[in-house]
């Protein structure tokens, strides 16, 4: 059996995971939001809809906590929430993998973000890569910077519509990748807009796709970085 791999795409209000287990992929998917699950599922052509009711997605919505108006309110109760979504996904990962041995993946920080984001989703991603590393150590998780990622689906500079399309060009028969992509194409003129937006939450799907792809590339390789 296949040591099982995870990816995460981390974000405060949409991050994903993909796991590769014995030749099959699942995903997951959370997404904060001030609207309710109904409303979000409403429309029956768009992701979130189409997902909740595909085999091997697992689409979860939580509601937005309101952040108080006051400096020290504020800081509360964004660690309050930063440690539950950390909790959350770990939680999830682990009620999927069961007992099974695993490695997980994360991209670093974007620090193309702006200051408050940056040390926002800096406090929330410590939260998470605490419980990793408490769980399966240091030597199973790996943390692989935005540049490389994209350079392997295609190019450093790739836009989220273009590893949405990359994706789509994978050929990869071994496993049930192929399903995913089905419908990333059969729904390409839906879920990207004019403008290249890639809806919600496609693009942390695709990007988690891509991390864990990544890992199983560098583990296949002997952890040789590819070119």
């Amino acid at each position: 059996m296949e040591e099982t791999l995870i990816g995460i795409d981390f974000s405060l209000n949409s991050p994903s995971f993909c796991i590769l287990s014995d030749n099959n992929f699942s995903w997951t998917s959370i997404t904060r939001s001030d609207r309710s699950a109904d409303s979000l599922t409403k429309n029956k052509k768009k992701p979130f809809s189409v997902l909740s009711e595909t085999d091997g997605f697992e689409i979860i919505f939580i509601d937005r906590k309101q952040i108080p108006d006051d400096y020290s309110g504020r800081e509360r109760t964004k660690i309050i929430y930063f440690y539950e979504i950390a909790e959350l996904i770990w939680n999830k990962i682990l009620e999927k993998v069961g007992d099974r041995n695993f490695k997980v993946a994360m991209e670093g920080l974007s620090f193309s973000s702006n200051g408050n984001s940056l040390i926002d989703i800096s406090m929330a991603t410590a939260f998470l890569r605490l419980l990793i590393i408490k769980k399966i150590g240091s030597e199973n998780f790996h943390v692989f910077s935005p540049t490389s990622i994209k350079k392997f689906a295609m190019k450093g500079n790739a836009k989220k519509d273009q590893l949405y399309d990359a994706l789509i060009a994978l050929k990869n028969d071994e496993t049930n990748l192929n399903k995913f992509t089905s419908i990333l194409k059969d729904n390409r003129s839906e879920w990207i807009t004019p403008a290249g937006q890639v809806n919600k939450p496609l693009d942390d799907l695709v990007d988690s796709t891509w991390i864990t792809l990544y890992l199983d590339n560098l583990i296949k390789n002997n952890y040789d970085t590819p070119k």
